[in-house]
């Protein structure tokens, strides 16, 4: 209990052993509030099939101590629609003491509260605020900033505000301005910051101008002309620094191009050098590896320990900016030659890993024998674990793989998924117990759940990284029955699904489970992203044999389900109920509805719901996620524009599958006169707000585009421009305002539909940071990869030149 309490992992045979074996839990509703509260911690793990049985006074008495547990969402929807049979929650007071069982509340309940309810329940949401849902969030949100009176409810809405719509907070922000002091203390996004600074600057220009640094959190909404004006009236080194210590202390990500703003302000001074150790990890990140490389030593020296100061910041670079910076930093402080030593090692921190794999070969193998848990907890390109691959076995290491014991499976760790396949299969079958099967199986979770795992590998390395656990499970559990005295294959508890993963285990054990333990690890099953396709249709039979037809499917079970959907025929899909916004949104967050599904799983939202697409309001829309591209071109002409505009905030983050006829209508909605107005009026705010949807703008506005526009374009949407409308709407001029992160995404297929000048202007945002006239995304430029230094700055030409009037040489 104390383990659990601490939030440890524990291993499944534990909690099989001491909770499911344990007499006392065999009947959940025999126990006293008493002992339900001093058992709440390990609630999660007994799962739904226990909450079950447990009954609502039981449930209402024990509500001060399960209110600071961690339940997942349908875990926490039993226990409140439980406990809302017998008492109103939503009466004066009630709200505030579900404390994280707030997850568990309808959003539909919420909507249907007065200001004053959803007010004082806000403080309480303030923890649990990363286990709410989408729909939840938009709906407390959006209905909290329907009231004038919310500027003066700042302090109590704050804990939704970064999620809070754009469209629900411009009709305020001249309130806002009037009430400047409190909200240059909350934390904005980007584009909320950016409306409030617009009408800052709109009401007195000379404030900004002389109390800039006064604006708190508002500040990172600062426009590039507004920065610029302020460098140039006062360049002394001392003010600069106290800009750049104003801008460090954001509460949030600093937009790209502010971050590109202030290093080509700043470029220009002849003491930018200096400025170095002022700047901060996150835009001393921005510098083009071009700059970088002409850095002295003890200036890369400066970088260095700015980056190891923040590692965050590094993580989020490109895998591309990662490998050029570190080689660089390598290059200017001597590294290439020699031992690769604990002291070179250690000074890189978390950049260690991304050297040139030359390097990275050199590692002093005793550093790397005494040092493997540090090692572990760093991020490894495929390269790099192919290396360290090669380095376990050395008689340096730890020798033959056939020669490995128990101490040095423990010693190894998750290193041990690095191993190829015919190594992995050397190691001695009683040594990979599933004890220590699953510890492996952690000790890897925890890594990826950690600060470096979560923003490491990209889909692919993923991808690749499950095939080599699952192997590694099915082969030492005799799964693959390779050999004739394999051992019983073992049937899976739910508890060990947890501490491996669903997916990594066959169709057949997974059937095999109990009703209950498999009813216990739904959720699990539904949320799990690597489940096959067999795997999935599979896992549904089992699905329908406990809960009878898919029409009879609670909105719990729906909920539940999430990716094991993707198997359910057209038919089925239309006969499931999703009246709540719940089961709607466990459908809506799966990527891989095929076009027919998507149009049936739109119709059956309607039917369901009883709603006409005018009625669904922007919580409904946020649920439905990429069902949204089930509608026709004509239905989305009739959604409520208001209501979708609040809406984009969330479907902007998503790549949505709708064909470019949607993504026009989409856009269309957004252009009402209640929302945000025609394109040309549409600043960086507006086109961060919208994501992906800036996609399907139209070709007109699209070409018309001016810089401060293209700065707000999220990479992805780029991506998700048609190859010709690509090459039709992006003059050279336009491309040359991209950043490196928009023009890396740009497609094999838009590169091979443009011409040569708008394949120089694309290459030319390219290598200030790749640092050659290539494209290292393995993407070839055609002729702009053959381009002379001279042809690079004819074609730098051309951009100043209404028309591409120049030719480069020999094309």
């Amino acid at each position: 209990m104390n383990c659990t309490r601490a939030g440890l992992s524990l291993p499944s045979h534990l909690i099989s052993s001491v909770l499911l074996n344990s007499t006392e839990l065999k009947t959940p509703s025999s126990l006293s509030p008493d002992r339900l509260a001093e058992l709440s911690h390990l609630l999660p793990s007994l799962g739904v099939t226990f909450l079950q049985g447990v009954t609502p006074s039981q449930l209402l008495a024990a509500l001060p101590a399960l209110a600071s547990v961690s339940f997942s969402p349908a875990q926490a929807s039993i226990i409140v629609d439980k406990m809302s049979s017998i008492t109103t929650l939503t009466a004066s007071g009630q709200l505030q003491t579900l404390g994280s069982l707030i997850v568990g509340m309808k959003t539909e309940t919420l909507l249907a509260l007065t200001s004053d309810r959803l007010l004082s329940s806000l403080p309480a949401m303030a923890q649990p605020i990363a286990g709410l849902s989408q729909p939840q969030v938009n709906a407390i949100s959006t209905k909290l900033w329907g009231f004038p009176e919310v500027v003066n409810w700042l302090d109590d809405v704050e804990p939704l505000l970064f999620w809070t719509p754009l469209l629900s907070v411009l009709p305020r922000t001249r309130q806002l301005v009037d009430n400047i002091n409190t909200a240059s203390t909350k934390p904005w996004n980007t584009q909320q910051a950016k409306a409030i600074f617009k009408a800052l600057l709109d009401t007195d220009p000379d404030l900004i101008e002389q109390h800039f640094l006064s604006l708190g959190t508002v500040g990172q909404g600062v426009s590039c002309t507004v920065l610029q004006q302020h460098f140039r009236a006062d360049s002394s080194p001392s003010s600069v620094r106290r800009v750049l210590a104003f801008l460090r202390q954001q509460p949030g990500p600093l937009h790209t191009s502010l971050k590109r703003c202030v290093i080509n302000e700043l470029y220009q001074f002849e003491f930018f050098f200096e400025l170095l150790k002022d700047l901060g990890a996150e835009i001393a990140l921005s510098i083009p590896v071009s700059t970088i490389k002409k850095f002295p030593t003890d200036m890369m020296d400066t970088l260095r320990k700015t980056i190891v100061s923040d590692p965050h910041q590094f993580l989020l670079l490109s895998r591309t900016k990662q490998e050029l910076l570190v080689d660089k930093m390598v290059q200017r402080m001597g590294m290439y030659t020699g031992v690769f030593t604990e002291e070179e090692f250690r000074s890189l921190g978390i950049m260690a890993p991304f050297v040139a794999d030359e390097v990275f070969l050199q590692l002093d193998r005793s550093f790397f024998i005494d040092n493997v848990d540090f090692l572990q907890g760093l991020c490894y390109s495929r390269s790099k674990m192919d290396i360290v691959a090669r380095i376990l076995p050395e008689p340096a290491a730890f020798g033959p793989v056939s020669n490995w014991n128990r101490t040095t499976l423990s010693q190894v760790g998750r290193f041990l998924f690095f191993l190829p396949v015919d190594k992995l299969q050397e190691i001695p079958l009683a040594l990979m117990t599933v004890g220590r099967i699953e510890k492996l199986f952690m000790s890897q979770h925890r890594w990826e759940r950690g600060d470096v795992g979560i923003h490491c590998s990209d889909e692919n390395e993923r991808q690749k990284f499950f095939e080599k656990q699952q192997f590694v499970l099915q082969f030492f559990l005799g799964f693959l029955k390779i050999y004739p005295l394999s051992p019983a294959v073992m049937v899976p508890t739910c508890e060990i699904l947890h501490t491996t993963a669903p997916s990594v285990w066959t169709s057949s054990s997974l059937l095999s489970m109990s009703p209950s333990a498999f009813s216990n690890c739904l959720e699990l099953l539904g949320h799990d992203p690597f489940l096959a396709s067999y795997q999935r249709s599979q896992v549904l039979k089992k699905v329908k044999q406990i809960y009878g037809p898919v029409s009879s499917f609670s909105q719990s079970v729906i909920s539940q389900l999430g990716g094991i959907a993707i198997a359910l025929s057209p038919e089925e899909l239309s006969s499931l109920r999703l009246a709540e916004r719940s089961s709607i949104a466990a459908l809506g967050a799966v990527r891989a509805w095929s076009n027919r599904q998507l149009s049936v799983l739109f119709t059956t939202v309607l039917n369901s719901t009883k709603q006409s697409v005018s009625q669904l309001d922007s919580s409904t829309l946020v649920a439905m996620g990429y069902i949204v591209c089930g509608a026709k071109t004509t239905e989305m002409n009739y959604l409520n524009a208001v209501e979708f505009s609040k809406a984009v905030l969330w479907l902007g983050q998503l790549r949505l599958s709708c064909s470019e006829e949607q993504l026009l209508a989409l856009v269309g909605l957004l252009t009402h006169r209640l929302a945000f107005g025609p394109i040309s009026s549409w600043g960086t705010a507006v086109f961060i707000e919208i994501g992906v949807l800036a996609a399907g703008l139209p070709d007109m506005a699209m070409s018309a585009l001016v810089n401060e526009q293209i700065e707000g374009i999220a990479p992805a949407a780029v991506s998700m421009i048609p190859a010709a409308k690509f090459f039709v709407v992006f003059h050279q001029r336009q491309i040359s305002m991209f950043s490196y992160e928009q023009a890396a995404e740009v497609t094999d297929e838009q590169l091979s539909a443009l011409s040569d000048v708008q394949r120089t202007a694309l290459a030319m945002v390219l290598t200030p940071w790749e640092d050659r006239p290539v494209d290292f995304r393995g993407k070839s430029l055609g002729l702009a990869l053959s381009y002379s230094s001279l042809c690079l700055i004819l074609g730098l030409l051309m951009l100043l030149l209404p028309c591409p009037a120049l030719i480069c040489p020999g094309t």
